[in-house]
């Protein structure tokens, strides 16, 4: 993952302060197989030294469906699991739960939580931008960064206005929202989403 140029960070940074986290850090990355995406994030930095410091090992989506069933640094008897979860509890890679005698407790949470993602497309691709944007429902608010030819304008703010995507376009003075992204609801905390975190986190130095 590589940060944005110094220019085109300036003007996307000062166009969502706004929008994202205070301490939000900005970084471009392909992911979701969206190439060039720009991700506002924040780290959670006492989880990120805690796997430091235990050389954690990563985490997949099944790991993660794991720990979603088990309350974060609280032990739990392993007794009163399930046999199935029992068995995937000590399976768990390193760093993951602490494992004392006959309890759990589950350590790993979120390496970082995202606050904006940004899609660019070229003028003549905005459609497919917005395809791409679209990917990034289940994880965040989001964005298309693009300038789309005059005669598509319109069509273009009807669309992204359905799907909630927020289109940020080229201004005098840098960049200017001519629509905001709807905000980021989450109904619950999946794995799928926890697992998106987890390929930024492996993604950053």
């Amino acid at each position: 993952m590589a940060a944005p140029t110094a220019r085109a960070g300036a003007f996307v940074q000062h166009a969502s302060a706004s929008l994202v986290g205070q301490g939000a850090q900005l970084a471009e990355t392909t992911i979701e197989g969206s190439p060039n995406t720009l991700v506002f994030y924040r780290r959670d930095h006492l989880e990120c030294e805690r796997r430091r410091a235990q050389a954690a090992a990563g985490l997949g989506i099944a790991d993660l469906t794991v720990l979603l069933d088990l309350p974060v640094d609280l032990p739990v008897r392993l007794d009163s699991l399930p046999t199935r979860l029992r068995e995937r509890v000590r399976a768990l890679p390193r760093g993951a739960v602490t494992l004392t005698g006959d309890h759990v407790c589950r350590r790993a949470v979120r390496p970082l939580t995202v606050d904006l993602v940004i899609v660019r497309a070229r003028s003549t691709h905005w459609e497919g931008g917005l395809a791409r944007a679209s990917r990034f429902k289940p994880f965040a608010r989001r964005a298309l960064l693009v300038d789309p030819p005059a005669h598509a304008r319109d069509e273009l703010l009807m669309r992204a206005a359905y799907l909630g995507i927020g289109i940020l376009e080229p201004a005098a003075e840098g960049l200017a929202w001519r629509l905001g992204p709807e905000p980021y609801r989450p109904r619950r905390h999946t794995p799928v989403a926890w697992h998106f975190t987890e390929q930024l986190h492996a993604r950053l130095p």
